[in-house]
């Protein structure tokens, strides 16, 4: 009786094993992929009533810089819009100014900026990601303007 219910069950496993392969061992194809990309999580700079702007004449020496205090509303209001866009895929290059975002007298965000001609952009950093926009020709020359000679 034991070797009839082996039997039994070992006929019951190869049947279902053979069902599961297919027919002439044909993949069953692959379940539809629902997942679905997050969109990039968007940064906010509403509430920034100050920019510390430092900016780096050679990108590659960091110690070297100049530093303005920006309490401009206009200039902070299109720095700001710019940033906030959709974020792009954008090759990485040296970045020539930082910007420190305040909000109530702390610095809340910062911001990287390349102002070079062949390489321009507003990048910053969110759950260890960055993420970079495009910077238009009006920003770039709001921030070349406060560079001092």
């Amino acid at each position: 009786m034991r070797s009839a219910y082996l039997t039994f069950f070992s006929v019951v496993l190869i049947a279902l094993v053979a069902c599961n392969a297919g027919a002439d061992g044909e993949k069953k194809p692959a379940a539809a992929d629902t997942t679905h990309t997050a969109p990039p999580p968007r940064i906010d700079l509403s509430k920034t009533d100050s920019i510390e702007l430092l900016h780096f004449a050679d990108p590659a020496n960091l110690k070297i810089y100049s530093r303005s205090l920006i309490t401009d509303t206009h200039f902070i209001e299109q720095i700001r819009r710019n940033v906030e866009v959709m974020p792009v895929t954008h090759g990485v290059c040296g970045n020539d100014f930082k910007l420190f975002f305040f909000r109530n007298g702390e610095v809340y965000k910062t911001i990287y900026a390349a102002t070079a001609d062949t390489c321009r952009y507003f990048a910053y950093v969110i759950n260890g990601e960055t993420f970079f926009t495009n910077m238009n020709d009006s920003a770039r020359a709001m921030l070349k303007a406060q560079v001092k000679p």
